[in-house]
């Protein structure tokens, strides 16, 4: 059990006995209600894409209710939280200067929550991605994106952003994908492939059906699972050339995938940010909260796996898991040629630089109640208040360096908008790589992890957020305020 796992359990058992009660006990109703629940999981089914809801004149306007329903994960019938019934909830499909509205009904007994939607820029102010909104239990609060219309086509994503809740509610299943189509996403090269939707979120289902909120207290195994399925099986023709979407939204686990043998794939986006050109991959470390869109080739007909594979040591090691099988038949596809370009994003290297920072990611002693505290420059989110760790000016270009006293990772993520990466532990990044989330290594023989970035502050003004995007580290103090002003 990974270290964030044990100290969110022990959390979970010595602060919020009341509310996972009340859970439980929804849980259950719901599930007398709805018939038999839990049993093993079901594997080798099709691959299913989450529902998609895509807007239309320019709108999308959708109203997720957050609740305890009966689900199906892993082909039986579970009880979670989950927006709408569903984990993951829908695919939303948006375009550059659509309106999208949210109207978020928080049905969960006794937690506040509220929505943040991850790496699009939009406005953080308002009724925007503003994540200092508070939705008690019973209420609702309506969401407005409004899309620029040079917004970054590529892959987002929705979750819970309540401080001190959003562990627990991620877990649960409460998140999804958002496409901003348009742009390169468009371009015939790749419009004309079948795409994949793969949604990774990790769950632990108990024999009586319920899904443990991030507490992973039961003895039950824990297993990744794909659109809510257990080991799928992918279907495609020798020769042809799919897009995969991956997007890994656990709260606390990174994923090391690799590709299965006998394909050969390419990265093509990072975080829904295009790469100038394909790239060649043979396997990849995503993050909590990241992304990767890869185009795939297959070969000879046949089976394959793709796999979790073992990473990490000690606390975040991860073990191995098969994640899906790939099943090569049919007749041979030909003609299908990778795109010569994706996308071109500025290069901040030769950016007139206004300021630069040190972002510093650490740990505490532990507080009164024995549980870890984690800070970033020396200050728990708390203790932050309305000061702000940084003011940044509208317009202007900084680099930051991110520094880990650590001996964990800890992904790095900023509101409103994607950050150039350039360099990790003093190496420069090859190429023009933007992400919104990017872990930085752990402390090594008493010498700190460190990314350096940059990011051009663009188009709105107002107070966000950065922090770690392992969710136990973020509830428990690894998040800090920033704001961008004219």
């Amino acid at each position: 059990m990974p270290r964030s796992r044990k100290r969110h359990a022990m959390l979970a058992l010595v602060a919020v006995p009341a509310v996972l009660s009340a859970g439980l006990a929804v849980g259950l109703a719901i599930g007398a209600s709805a018939g038999a629940l839990g049993g093993e999981p079901i594997t080798g089914e099709p691959l299913r894409d989450p529902p998609v809801l895509r807007s239309r004149d320019g709108r999308l306007a959708v109203t997720f209710t957050a609740k305890g329903a009966t689900t199906r994960i892993g082909g039986r019938r579970v009880v979670t939280w989950a927006y709408n019934g569903l984990a993951p909830g829908p695919t939303l499909e948006v375009r550059p200067g659509d309106r999208l509205q949210i109207t978020n009904r928080n049905g969960l007994p006794g937690q506040p929550t509220n929505l943040h939607v991850h790496g699009m820029h939009v406005s953080p102010r308002g009724h925007g991605d503003n994540v200092f909104v508070n939705t008690p239990s019973g209420a609702t609060f309506v969401n407005r994106y409004d899309i620029p219309d040079d917004h970054i086509p590529g892959e987002y994503w929705y979750h819970p952003h309540r401080h001190m809740y959003v562990d627990q509610q991620v877990s649960a299943g409460m998140a999804g994908t958002i496409i901003v189509r348009g742009g390169w996403e468009d371009q015939p090269a790749l419009s004309s492939l079948r795409t994949r939707q793969m949604v990774l979120q990790q769950f632990q289902v108990t024999p009586d059906g319920q899904v443990v909120r991030g507490t992973m207290t039961s003895d039950a195994p824990t297993y990744t699972y794909v659109n809510g399925q257990l080991k799928p099986v992918v279907d495609i023709r020798p020769g042809e050339l799919q897009r995969w979407r991956l997007s890994n939204l656990q709260g606390d686990s990174f994923v090391r995938i690799r590709v299965p043998d006998g394909m050969r794939a390419w990265l093509i986006a990072t975080d829904g940010n295009p790469l100038a050109r394909p790239q060649r991959v043979y396997e990849m470390l995503i993050p909590p909260a990241g992304r990767r869109t890869i185009l795939v080739r297959a070969g000879a007909p046949g089976e394959s796996v793709m796999r979790n594979e073992p990473w990490g040591t000690g606390f975040q090691a991860i073990p191995e898991q098969d994640l899906l099988t790939v099943r090569t038949a049919g007749p041979r596809r030909a003609g299908q040629e990778l795109p010569a370009r994706i996308g071109d994003m500025p290069n901040l290297r030769r950016a007139q630089v206004a300021r630069r920072r040190t972002v510093q990611f650490s740990m505490g002693a532990p507080g009164p109640n024995g549980m870890p505290v984690f800070l970033i420059n020396g200050r728990r989110y708390e203790q932050w208040g309305r000061r702000n760790l940084a003011s940044m000016r509208l317009g202007t270009v900084e680099e930051w360096t991110l520094t880990n006293t650590t001996d964990e990772y800890h992904p790095f993520h900023i509101h409103l908008q994607p950050f150039q990466v350039m360099s990790v532990n003093g190496q420069p990044v090859r190429g023009v790589m933007y992400r919104d989330t990017v872990p930085i290594p752990p402390m090594v023989n008493g010498v700190p992890g460190t990314v350096v970035i940059r990011q051009r502050y663009t188009d709105f003004t107002g107070r966000f957020v950065i922090h770690c995007h392992i969710l136990f580290h973020e509830d428990n103090g690894m998040m800090a305020p920033v704001q961008v002003v004219r």
